[in-house]
């Protein structure tokens, strides 16, 4: 009950029954993200700055990196940015560890960098196909063996882990993505069961979302109609309504939740679309 009237007065951020201000959900926590320059990263990385956390936005492009810090320290100061490219071993683990040495915590992860590399399955050679495994699978075994001894010495910590839907369903032309996504599913309640008890570690796995990943998968606009008209709420996501689940999950609102898959894709998996 309480949690549901601070949402009401979140604007004020002032206690109805104390007149004192309410503690801001991730408070004095170091968060770091991966693919934080734009889409669901970067909404993520705007949420958890209002929610009083440090966050480190990492990205290859560094172009839309430096804006991204730029917007990001409009909201507040506690941003800081690494150019680094996630399926680079090397670039990932000095990343981690400078963090740990410079703040000596780190409380939340998020694993959203994507990589999509699509064709047909008998058109694909085995780089290509590897090639969307460096990012969405083997990326995310690299930062979660790196920060979860930090975080079981801790005792606290939340891993969330974006998936795709394509990862539950067969898609035409999205093998190795879907097989990266699905196999990061399973990972995800794997690290869960280690994890435990004290580190949670969950799974969002959204549908089409407006990101720049999803425009370059879709391209055309007839292409898109197409797609919004396949799912029950006739629209694709925007990235906030991503970030807002991915941060509650980080916070210990979700206390008791961890190896959880939360589908949030408008209906589009609930429905057998067998035609109308």
């Amino acid at each position: 009950m309480i949690t549901g009237i601070r949402r009401c007065v979140q604007a004020s951020n002032s206690n109805p029954f104390t007149g004192g201000v309410l503690e801001k959900r991730l408070q004095n926590q170091i968060i770091y993200i991966t693919g934080a320059s734009a889409g669901i990263g970067l909404s993520t990385a705007e949420l958890c700055l209002q929610e009083g956390a440090t966050v480190v936005i990492t990205g290859r492009n560094e172009e839309r990196l430096n804006k991204a810090e730029i917007e990001l320290n409009k909201i507040s100061s506690n941003v800081v940015a690494h150019l680094l490219d996630v399926s680079i071993e090397s670039d990932v683990i000095n990343s981690l560890n400078d963090i740990y040495k410079k703040f000596g915590q780190i409380d939340g992860l998020v694993n959203n960098a994507p990589s999509i590399h699509a064709g047909k399955i008998i058109d694909l050679d085995m780089s290509s196909w590897k090639t969307n495994f460096k990012a969405n699978l083997d990326a995310v075994f690299l930062t979660t063996k790196t920060v979860m001894p930090w975080m079981m010495e801790a005792k606290k910590g939340s891993i969330v882990n974006v998936a795709s839907v394509v990862g539950l369903k067969g898609t035409a032309y999205m093998s190795g993505y879907g097989a990266a996504k699905a196999g990061l599913i399973n990972f995800s309640k794997t690290s869960a069961i280690e994890a435990a008890p004290n580190v949670r570690v969950n799974c969002v796995i959204p549908g089409a979302v407006q990101t720049p990943a999803t425009e370059r998968a879709i391209p055309s606009k007839d292409l898109m109609d197409a797609t919004i008209q396949t799912i029950p709420l006739k629209r694709i996501a925007r990235p906030g309504e991503l970030a807002a689940p991915i941060v509650f999950l980080l916070s210990s609102e979700a206390s008791f939740i961890t190896g959880a898959d939360l589908i949030i894709d408008g209906g589009k998996t609930a429905d057998l679309n067998a035609g109308n």
